[in-house]
């Protein structure tokens, strides 16, 4: 996983790695849309990847382009146009080992079997929750009893015009 100071934890594999490292050693992160050709990118790719073509080159495109690495204007298959993000990825880490917590038996509560089976497990709504939440519903309530009253009212009011002025 690749963690950005400004934004949220993307996965990357190998594969868009490279690539990505490509197109920034090819077009700068000088924040400049610039137009690359396909073969460019894939002459600058490593060994193991030599096997890529342009139509795998287009899809890893997509996926940095789905997750804010780069930015395209437009692409063909065999030339792209797009801006490198200027980010610098922070390094990895590897992830935390997992702490459990030892409790005596008579602790445990009705959420445990669910979360030792895999599920997750919502917490019961506080009461200013329900409360909001049953406000929420009575408030769209009463603005579709008000808005059928004028909707109603403007219909009435066009028929009486109209049986005033045609039908006089």
């Amino acid at each position: 996983m690749l963690k950005f100071k400004d934004s949220k934890e993307v996965a990357m594999n190998a594969e868009a790695r490279a690539v990505f490292e490509a197109l920034r050693r090819i077009a700068g992160d000088d924040g400049v849309y610039k137009v690359i050709e396909a073969e460019e990118v894939l002459e600058r790719l490593p060994a193991e990847m030599s096997s890529a073509g342009k139509q795998q080159l287009g899809t890893v495109i997509r996926q940095l382009r789905d997750d804010g690495f780069v930015k395209v204007k437009y692409f063909t298959p065999d030339e792209y146009c797009l801006l490198v993000e200027n980010r610098q990825p922070e390094p990895e880490t590897p992830p935390a080992p997992a702490v459990t917590e030892e409790r005596p038996a008579a602790e445990e509560t009705a959420e445990e079997p669910a979360a030792a089976a895999g599920k997750k497990v919502k917490p019961a709504p506080s009461a200013s929750e329900e409360s909001a939440r049953k406000g929420g519903r009575i408030g769209v309530m009463l603005f579709a009893m008000f808005g059928g009253m004028i909707g109603g009212g403007i219909v009435a009011a066009i028929a009486i015009l109209l049986q005033k002025f045609l039908f006089m």
